[in-house]
């Protein structure tokens, strides 16, 4: 279960200190133990997901090593979750109350308008069993476009909002039988906006400067004096718009494939 993105060997100007790396996304910190120290320095490898970034942080005294071990585990997936996903989106913003997806993939590649252009938030549900053997201690979700909240048999995990793209199994809550998962996917509001654009217009607009956009030449007399809207499939009002019906999509998406997968830290 490899990931994109990289390691880095790094030196610090410490020694005699125990290294631990905080993690500013979870609010998160441990030792570190796979480390030297030498010449008043401190070497160590950091391995990031795209885009990440660590605090490592030297504030204790360096203590009598336990035993080295790697600094990062290695994800080995015990199950994929390959069944169908009931998902529902809300219809207040165009998309359908319940939808199936046979397998995991891009609303914008969605026959269905209402889920193709949709912008908002859609809760994915699926019910597994566990796998047999060690217990799970990671759940991957390889992608997301572009948050997601993921709760399992009730509790909640936490919001996941870049990479890597995952959240920790607390111990005891994953069952053998019948999990119930629950993924909140929230996207942009790009693709909404572009379908509005499939309906008629009605408001006017005026160029914006340097050719961006345009920007809403007066509000128009419907929305002043409160009448419903003549262009009834539109969700969005605007003072600036960016886009038009030929505006590419922005891709929307549990991206997958969701796995589970055990935590294994004893590889050095």
């Amino acid at each position: 279960m490899e990931r994109s993105g990289g390691t880095a060997k790094c030196v610090f100007k410490a020694q005699g200190k125990q290294p631990e790396l905080w993690d500013p996304v979870w609010g998160t910190h441990r030792d570190l133990t796979d480390f030297d120290q030498a010449a008043g320095e401190t070497s160590l490898t950091l391995r990031f997901a795209p885009a990440q970034s660590f605090f490592v942080v030297f504030r204790k005294p360096l203590a009598t090593p336990a035993g080295r071990r790697s600094n990062y585990p290695e994800l080995k997936p015990s199950a994929g979750l390959t069944g169908t996903w009931e998902v529902s989106f809300d219809p207040q913003w165009g998309g359908p109350a319940k939808a199936t997806f046979e397998k995991l993939e891009d609303w914008t590649k969605r026959p269905e308008s209402g889920i193709r252009y949709y912008s908002g938030t859609a809760t994915y549900r699926q019910t597994f069993d566990a796998p047999p053997g060690a217990p799970a201690t990671y759940l991957d979700l390889d992608a997301v476009n572009h948050l997601a909240r993921v709760r399992l048999n009730g509790r909640d995990l936490g919001v996941v909002w870049c990479a890597p793209w995952g959240v920790a199994l607390p111990a005891g809550r994953l069952l053998a039988k019948g999990n119930k998962l629950e993924i909140e996917v929230t996207n942009v509001w790009a693709n909404r906006l572009i379908g509005d654009e499939q309906e008629p217009a009605d408001c006017e607009w005026l160029p914006g400067h340097q050719g961006n956009g345009g920007f809403l030449k007066q509000f128009p007399d419907w929305f002043v004096k409160g009448q419903p809207r003549p262009s009834k499939n539109r969700y969005c009002f605007t003072t600036w718009n960016y886009f038009t019906k030929d505006s590419p999509l922005v891709s929307s998406e549990l991206l997958g494939p969701v796995r589970l997968a055990t935590e294994d830290w004893n590889r050095n």
